[in-house]
């Protein structure tokens, strides 16, 4: 999971702007100045921080908010730090086809890093910024993983609803990988300090609060933020989410108004944070939960149950554009075959998408990279050998795209690990350059993905790959 996250095309600048915030912002002596020159370097940030500013809360201290500097003198350094912060791990989660379910969960993290600042303000522990960047990476593997393996979101859910699971035992029960051990080793690999993954832990923590060394009361802290977030985005009713919060703050020996009003104040900050989050017309379920007061029906996002012909298209529609402008660059081919393989595994819901490259010296293909609910659980098993009959060797030697169709019973020329899916259909293209072949791209999914209008998306994005293999063979 963690090389799939690595291999998106936006985690590199994502991973030097969480770098350059978390420096500014455990850097006591920083100035204002190079937090807003940081600011300034993401266009995106800039916008949503303005907004910010000029939310109703601000907008009384002095008129419209036009500046980066302004906004930090009228919010203040330490508001302006963490929102910074919030803002760029926000950027990396956002993906506009769950949008709705992706704002829900990180809304629910951001309210448990401002409930944390809060209550250390009250109790003592860590300072209130700690606190808040401690509790926000709390979530870190699971928001992670609603973006970059959405197909795995349903298995999660029903994980959830059926088998009655929490959130990152479902998690692990379906991906193999714990969310708090996935956030780790990619704060360890941003090169982030201990203070970003102290609440990463998947040992129990302490339950009352009081008496505890500062570290111990800071874990305390985290784990009644997250708990608390977590009963406000999951409670069936209100009446089952008061009753939680109370049973919550008598387990960890916290005065109860003390606590509420830590919940206020988290609610309250939240709903400065809207008018920058939110860009879908109805609001997400977490926020929609944050003003209610009665027994209604509490709202919650689900995963979309289908997905139009016309929404897999544009994925990969997106993607050809994506790639026209990555070859204009100084690419790296991973990037691009990386950037190939998951549109055609996340547009079209296929089970494998697997890039294949030719050992000359053993004569067989070999996977090196793939996308798809099955590719970590096959790949060992997906080495072709060229001088067998198989049906994907005899396709890459003819350099000639081939379709093949799920068989009735077992044939010698279809491995035992195709198929291994719902997928009733594979669709083989060769890579190759003046028809001598030099790899393939596997893609195994429903028939009815593989319509003609995506068939030639599928192969300009082939060609493409040919192209970039080709221009660095030049270089």
């Amino acid at each position: 999971m963690l090389k799939r996250i690595a291999a998106s095309p936006d985690f590199p600048a994502f991973a030097r702007t969480v770098q350059e915030a978390y420096r500014v912002i455990e850097n006591d002596l920083a100035s204002s100045h190079e937090l807003v020159k940081l600011i300034l370097k993401d266009p995106a940030l800039t916008h949503r921080i303005l907004r910010l500013a000029n939310a109703v809360e601000y907008r009384h201290l002095g008129g419209q908010v036009t500046t980066i500097s302004r906004a930090v003198t009228l919010m203040g350094f330490e508001e302006i730090r963490m929102a910074a912060l919030a803002m760029s791990l926000f950027e990396q989660i956002e993906c506009k086809q769950h949008g709705k379910l992706l704002q829900s969960r990180f809304l629910q993290a951001l309210f448990q890093a401002f409930l944390a600042k809060n209550l250390a303000s009250h109790i003592g522990g860590f300072t209130v910024e700690e606190m808040f960047l401690s509790a926000l990476f709390q979530d870190l593997g699971a928001l992670l993983i609603f973006r970059h393996a959405p197909e795995l979101l349903s298995e999660i859910e029903r994980a959830r609803n059926v088998d009655g699971l929490d959130e990152s035992s479902a998690i692990h029960a379906v991906t193999g990988v714990l969310p708090a051990a996935l956030a780790r080793d990619v704060c360890q690999q941003w090169g982030l300090p201990e203070s970003a993954r102290r609440f990463l832990t998947t040992r129990a923590t302490p339950g009352k609060l009081m008496g505890l060394n500062p570290t111990a009361k800071a874990q305390a802290i985290g784990r009644l933020a997250n708990e608390t977030a977590s009963l406000m985005a999951n409670a069936a009713t209100f009446a089952q989410m008061q009753q939680g919060m109370a049973e919550l703050a008598r387990a960890a020996g916290i005065d109860p108004i003390l606590y509420q009003k830590a919940i206020t104040d988290a609610r309250a900050h939240i709903r400065e944070y809207e008018s920058m989050l939110v860009q879908t017309q109805v609001k997400p379920a977490f926020l929609q939960r944050m003003s209610m007061e009665n027994d209604d029906q509490l709202p919650i996002d689900t995963m979309p149950t289908a997905v139009s012909n016309e929404q897999r298209s544009e994925v990969l529609t997106r993607c050809i554009e994506d790639v026209t402008a990555k070859l204009m660059s100084d690419y790296k081919l991973g990037d691009i075959f990386g950037l190939i393989l998951k549109a055609m595994a996340e547009g079209l819901n296929l089970d494998l998408a697997a890039l294949y490259m030719l050992d000359r010296n053993n004569w067989q293909l070999i996977p090196k990279m793939g996308e798809g609910t099955l590719y970590a659980k096959l790949h060992t098993q997906m080495p072709i050998s060229l001088k067998g009959n198989s049906r994907i060797a005899q396709t890459f030697q003819s350099a000639e795209d081939r379709a093949l169709l799920r068989p009735a019973m077992p044939v010698d020329d279809i491995a035992d690990w195709q198929f291994s899916g719902k997928a009733d259909r594979a669709e083989v293209l060769p890579l190759y350059i003046n028809r001598a072949p030099f790899g393939l791209i596997y893609l195994e999914g429903k028939s009815n993905v593989f319509h003609e209008g995506n068939a030639n998306s599928l192969r300009t994005l082939r060609n493409q790959a040919i192209l970039a293999v080709k221009s660095k063979s030049v270089r």
